[in-house]
């Protein structure tokens, strides 16, 4: 119900954030705070977190040992018996990157859960105000106090927002022309998840492309930053435990091929008695239309008018939601990384806002329907049709706004001048 009143707030013109834009950070920042005292809902990752930070404080590394092992200890403090009960696949070594595993460390002392989150809001509130100048307007206000965003950080311990507010800094170091700087930050915030990887154009097209073809030290100083950025913590993490030598690639290729969870378009395949294609046909047909998008522009600025169109019709974004969903687990938290594409691009569609929100849906198990179930994760087919039915009906709208501009584009080239360059009539 709150966030189907975000979704009623997009809509309202900027006027309205304008005026009200310190009682909205006010109301953003008080849910902040308590939520950091309030314990998680239907979430168990959390416990995790914690006992892997704590696990490495005591000089042991997650990569080496999976916390059942733990259990045949007959010291364990009460705290830790009630975390180490909670802890989902106990078997399993982590998954996490060294970064986030001593972030953990740093920020996680005797168990302390209000200490993490506590640092995640220092951390989110500094790079929101260093990205908004102090003077946030409409879209980073709806980032500020989307619900869900509050929910799964503060309530959930979540650490997608160190994504998030890495890359509030990385935009501000681009507005700077700090490029090099900004190629680090953006290595890391690849090191902690991977799939931020498409975050690569806000930094490619703000470097001048001129200034790559002349200057080669430059884009050499800019590529090694990256690698410098992504690899640090991995050799500063051997440093401290050198019999590392895998860093949870094994089991998350693992945790990739035998685990999936609310893939909700599956049984929307089935219907139609096809395997679970996900969002193949999607992306090779948005790559398609895009591809004939940006032949069709004329040549002149050509890339900058792409670029404007793409952000105009949220292309940047959908290209990102239909990545998430060819993974093999749509975890709810996974489509935060997709907020800061929304804040840039100042959409003020509500379709996006809806596609982030759908996978919440997913908390709804068997389990907690008191439904029958025949595995722990189990969620009913109606809910992941729902889901998908309410994803693909705001895929159509976005599908169908593109069909319109080449539409436009196409007759454009067909009364152009005879020879034109770019587009015009070539017969």
């Amino acid at each position: 119900m709150v966030t189907i009143l975000f979704l009623w707030m997009v809509t309202l013109p900027k006027s309205f954030f304008k005026k009200y834009k310190t009682e909205i950070f006010l109301i953003g920042l008080s849910l902040r705070v308590i939520f950091i005292f309030l314990p998680p809902v239907w979430e168990d990752d959390w416990a995790r977190y914690l006992w892997e930070g704590n696990f490495i404080r005591n000089g042991e590394s997650p990569y080496e040992i999976a916390p059942e092992i733990s259990f045949q200890k007959s010291n364990l403090s009460e705290i830790e018996t009630e975390i180490l009960s909670q802890i989902n696949h106990p078997d399993w070594t982590t998954i996490y990157t060294p970064f986030v595993l001593l972030y953990f460390a740093l920020f996680s002392p005797g168990f302390s859960g209000i200490f993490l989150k506590l640092s995640y809001l220092i951390l989110e509130t500094f790079s929101f105000l260093l990205y908004s100048r102090g003077k946030p307007f409409k879209f980073p206000l709806l980032y500020w106090i989307f619900p869900i965003l509050i929910k799964e950080v503060y309530l959930n311990y979540h650490f997608e927002i160190l994504i998030l507010s890495l890359f509030w800094i990385f935009l501000n170091t681009i507005k700077n022309k700090r490029y090099s700087l900004s190629s680090f930050i953006f290595g890391l915030i690849v090191h902690i998840k991977f799939f931020s990887l498409f975050y690569f154009m806000y930094l490619i097209q703000n470097i001048p492309f001129k200034t790559w073809k002349r200057d080669w030290k430059e884009c050499l100083m800019i590529g090694l930053s990256f690698v410098l950025g992504f690899f640090i913590f991995y050799f500063i993490y051997y440093l401290i435990f050198p019999n590392s030598n895998d860093f949870g690639f094994t089991n998350l290729l693992r945790f990739g091929g035998f685990f999936k969870f609310n893939q909700f378009y599956e049984p929307f395949w089935k219907i139609f008695g096809a395997a679970n294609l996900r969002t193949f046909p999607l992306v090779i047909f948005l790559a398609t239309m895009l591809i004939f998008l940006f032949i069709n522009l004329e040549k002149k600025n050509r890339f900058r008018k792409f670029e404007s169109i793409s952000r105009k019709l949220d292309l940047y974004f959908l290209f990102g939601y239909l990545s998430l969903c060819l993974l093999p687990v749509y975890n709810p938290w996974y489509f935060l990384i997709l907020l800061p594409i929304l804040v840039t691009s100042k959409s003020e569609r509500i379709f996006p806002w809806i596609l982030v929100s759908l996978p919440q849906l997913s908390y709804f198990t068997s389990v907690r329907l008191g439904l029958e179930f025949t595995y722990f994760y189990e969620i009913p087919n109606s809910i992941l049709l729902f889901e998908a039915s309410i994803s693909l009906i705001c895929l159509t709208w976005y599908f169908r706004q593109i069909f319109i501009l080449l539409y436009k584009i196409s007759n454009i080239s067909n009364i152009a001048p005879k020879g034109s360059i770019g587009y015009g009539n070539r017969n």
